[in-house]
């Protein structure tokens, strides 16, 4: 009889147990093998996986990591999949795709957040991102802060929302205050919504 190996001795909650923890140092390969593990274990159980989008989420957020941005958007769009009110995912998958070019798409993925109280953060930080992508900074620069003060248990996220917000304050207070002003390298005649997000995202 074969003995099996480690990995195959490790159920599904150990392999996420570990995959954070990888993650949590920076070992994206080792936090994306032992996701992938933890995906196989969960399909052979279809009731299991259904259960459990959080897998296809953390793995979406890895690859976001290292920059592979189709894989994020493909694990992404499979937790959406199995659970259309994940609210986290939702909004990630969204901001992928917009600040992958897919405007359109990230609107529609976006809109999935519909069902949260207007007052929840994540609206706030849509409806902000989406004005930011069209220029409308003023109206960018009031969701985001709303969605600031409202607040989510998700210290990351909001980290993420106020270096946005700082740097689009910082570039509209060296504009003339007659006019709101496209960020640095970005053309206004351009049409590029999502490079003028991206502006401001990675500044």
């Amino acid at each position: 009889m074969k003995e099996k190996t480690l990995e195959e001795m490790l159920n599904v909650e150990e392999l996420l147990h570990l995959a954070l923890e990888a993650s949590g140092r920076e070992r994206y390969d080792l936090s994306i093998g032992y996701l992938k593990q933890a995906y196989a274990k969960a399909c052979e159980e279809p009731d299991d996986v259904s259960m459990r989008p959080e897998i296809p989420f953390l793995l979406g957020a890895q690859y976001a990591q290292i920059k592979m941005f189709d894989d994020a958007k493909r694990w992404m769009r499979e937790a959406v999949a199995l659970n259309p009110q994940f609210d986290i995912a939702v909004f990630q998958l969204g901001l992928l795709e917009v600040l992958s070019g897919e405007q359109q798409a990230g609107e529609v993925t976006w809109a999935g957040l519909d069902y949260l109280p207007v007052e929840h953060a994540l609206r706030s930080f849509r409806d902000g991102l989406l004005a930011l992508s069209y220029e409308r900074y003023g109206e960018a620069i009031e969701h985001l802060r709303q969605g600031l003060v409202t607040g989510l248990d998700n210290a990351p996220l909001l980290a993420e929302m106020q270096r946005i917000l700082s740097n689009v304050e910082a570039q509209q207070a060296t504009q003339p205050s007659d006019a709101e002003a496209t960020p640095d390298g970005v053309s206004p005649e351009s049409g590029a919504e999502a490079h003028i997000l991206l502006t401001a995202y990675r500044t």
